[in-house]
Formats: C-alpha cells, structure tokens, sequence
C-alpha cells in the first residue's frame, strides 16, 4: 500500500490492488493438504505420545516448515505486493524482507496492452502492460484483477477525461481541469 503521505500535492489514488485471488489458491491448498497429511499421521502412524514423542515432534516440525514455505510464505508475499495508480504515478511495490519498487510517471506511458490466458479469462485478469519510451522500459502487471477496468482507468487519466464503462463510477463533482460530469437524462416512457 501507498501511504498517503509519500503522494505530491494533488495526486489522488485511482485504485490500490494485489494480485488476482488465484495466486492464493496453491498455497491455500498446500497447508491444507500439509495439515492433513500431518494430522493423519499423527494419529494414526504415531499414536503413542509417551513412546514415540520425538517421532511426532518430527511430524510437526516438518508439517510446520512445509506450511510455512509452500502456504504463508506465498500469501505473505502477495499481501505485500500492490500496484497502485494515481493521477500522477503507476507505483508497483514487491516483497517483503527486501522490497522492491518502481514509479512510473503517467507522462511517459506511450501505450497499454494486456495478456490473457484462457484461465485469465474465465477468471477476469490477466497481465498489463504499460509502454514506455525506451526499449526495455515496458513496466508488466501480472494477474492483475478487472483487467477492462484496470485498463479503462489508466487511459482515463492518461486521456484527462472520463471513459463511461460499466463498473466505473462517474464523476459527480467536478474536478479541476476536466470538463464536468454530466449524468444522461432519465429514459422516457410511454405509457399507453
């Protein structure tokens, strides 16, 4: 996450995310089955807590170091990863022991893109891409969730003006230097 304070004066967060929720689905799975696999082995391969306590305490521990490598470490990992877009910046922020981040002025996007795989699709994200000037400088968002959306409002603020998409809220006040909002007019019916 952003914090307000590290924003310049003006710049408003259009929307913070994470990962789409399928990266949690693995390690999810894997602490359950883990859990499983360890209760069930203690229970029935080593009953006995008084004859065979280092035998369980092994179980545990090794149930313990699987959990948390393939189940929390993965879902702490994603929870401190964000993309973050403002009126200004695309901000993407990784890790956690070690962090990583790039801030990527909305002046120099040149052009947005996306990739999607069938499950991507199905699921409703998938990779943006944002353009840069430079050869190498192509910034990528992976598994990104609401990917139309996510896309809408990137143009939007590179455009300067509102895309009326579905799932995009309009503006109900206006902003400085954009035109003002304008709710259509109520459909008319007939009635015979």
């Amino acid at each position: 996450m952003v914090n307000e304070s590290l924003l310049a004066r003006g710049e408003k967060v259009v929307f913070t995310a994470h990962s789409h929720w399928k990266n949690l689905v693995l390690p999810v799975l894997a602490t359950l089955v883990v859990g499983g696999l360890a209760a069930w082995a203690l229970i029935s391969l080593v009953p006995d807590m008084q004859t065979q306590a280092w035998q369980r305490w092994t179980i545990s521990g090794v149930a313990l170091v699987l959990v948390a490598v393939f189940g929390l470490w993965p879902m702490l990992t994603w929870w401190a990863s964000t993309d973050t877009l403002t009126t200004r910046r695309l901000i993407s922020r990784r890790g956690v022991l070690s962090r990583e981040g790039k801030d990527l002025p909305i002046d120099r996007v040149q052009a947005v893109s996306y990739r999607r795989t069938l499950l991507d699709r199905m699921l409703g994200c998938g990779t943006l891409v944002v353009q840069t000037a430079g050869e190498t400088s192509d910034v990528e968002l992976y598994d990104v969730a609401h990917l139309e959306r996510r896309i809408l409002q990137v143009q939007e603020i590179l455009l300067d003006e509102e895309i009326d998409a579905e799932g995009t809220p309009r503006l109900t006040e206006p902003t400085p230097g954009r035109p003002e909002a304008v709710e259509p007019p109520p459909a008319q019916t007939t009635e015979g």
